[in-house]
């Protein structure tokens, strides 16, 4: 009987409470002195540390990508790409402002190929279209204009598809 009143005073004991930080404070901690006072009649003048600021939500920033400028003359440029480096040829030409057809050779790539440069071409907010010919399309920067006639395509009889 002797272990289980030991093991009962040992449960109902209070034991010494210490900090295990004391002595050591943060050069940032602040008291909470400076915004309450002793003071509790409800004046307004006991809360004067605090102050209403509304609150204003910021707008959404967007980001700008680097094209070139828009230039007097444009330069067009043929590409052949044919895997995702000569991909990002097409990708820096567009982005430095200049109008890329792009020529696809048969290849397994392809479509890898077209995913690479479209998607290049939308955060560039530029424009891709196809040609009549299947394995042709054009690439243009923000500042080109890309007009498609498909009616034009219709009369003579090739459809232009969307990639």
């Amino acid at each position: 009987m002797g272990k289980f009143s030991d093991f009962v005073k040992k449960l109902y004991d209070v034991e010494e409470v210490y900090d295990e930080n004391e002595g050591y404070y943060d050069e940032n901690e602040y008291s909470n002195e400076e915004y309450y006072s002793d003071d509790f009649s409800g004046s307004e003048s006991s809360y004067t540390a605090y102050e209403d600021v509304p609150y204003q939500a910021e707008q959404p920033v967007a980001v700008a990508t680097p094209v070139a400028a828009p230039q007097a003359s444009a330069t067009v440029i043929m590409l052949t790409p044919y895997d995702i480096r000569t991909s990002q040829i097409v990708c820096d030409h567009i982005r430095e402002g200049h109008i890329v057809i792009c020529n696809l050779t048969p290849n397994a790539n392809n479509q890898r190929v077209v995913d690479y440069i479209s998607g290049a071409v939308f955060a560039l907010d530029g424009k891709i279209e196809p040609t009549p010919v299947k394995t042709t399309f054009v690439c243009t920067p923000k500042h080109v204009d890309l007009i498609v006639d498909s009616a034009a395509s219709e009369e003579s009889g090739t459809k232009v598809s969307a990639l």
